[in-house]
């Protein structure tokens, strides 16, 4: 059975970024991305911010490509760590993407106190971008597994996707702020992240 959440934006605010809902769950999402949301059955978030409230180009001039979604797999079987693993085996099989150095996976807790993982994985793709990708990994007590996703994608010589750019640690602010309860978000390491990068701090 595909699960269909509904989705319902905050009121409108002065923020650079709103809470959207998922079913029980929310996110902070950057506002203004282009969205996609339920493009696929699985995906009823995905937002696109290229050159919104982000730079076109990279410093090498590439192109620059930043996305997050969140995508729920209902009455699933396996563990958070078996999800997590599955992602990694996934992505080193994948075409294209040359995996650089190892991955990161660390525990966290999500702001309504349910236990995650966070993946943090780096490539090179098609030999000629960098590329950068965190999935929060949570599961919820129906079983639904909840899959928070951010990732950046710049030049091949670009510093920008690595884990401690300010665009990354930026945008990772906005994927571990999903909660799978939407009572409880928060969105003060959100709002501390656009203060860093915007070098407001």
């Amino acid at each position: 059975m595909v699960l269909s959440p509904s989705l319902a934006a905050e009121e409108e605010s002065n923020t650079p970024w709103e809470v959207i809902k998922v079913g029980n769950g929310a996110i902070a999402v950057p506002r203004g991305w282009r969205s996609f949301d339920g493009l696929k059955p699985t995906m009823p978030i995905m937002r696109q911010g290229d050159g919104i409230g982000v730079p076109l180009v990279d410093e090498t001039s590439s192109p620059l490509q930043i996305g997050l979604t969140v995508e729920l797999f209902p009455e699933s079987s396996d563990s958070v760590r078996q999800t997590v693993d599955k992602l990694i085996d996934g992505a080193k099989r994948a075409p294209g993407l040359e995996q650089q150095g190892k991955e990161s996976v660390k525990s966290l807790k999500l702001s309504d106190g349910t236990e995650a993982l966070l993946l943090e994985i780096a490539f090179i793709k098609q030999k000629s971008r960098r590329s950068f990708q965190m999935k929060l990994v949570a599961k919820g007590p129906d079983s639904t597994t909840w899959i928070a996703s951010g990732y950046l994608v710049g030049g091949k010589d670009s510093t920008w996707p690595i884990n401690s750019g300010r665009l990354v640690e930026w945008l990772k602010a906005h994927v571990v702020s999903m909660t799978l309860n939407k009572e409880r978000i928060d969105t003060k390491a959100v709002e501390a992240a656009y203060k860093k990068r915007d070098g407001n701090e």
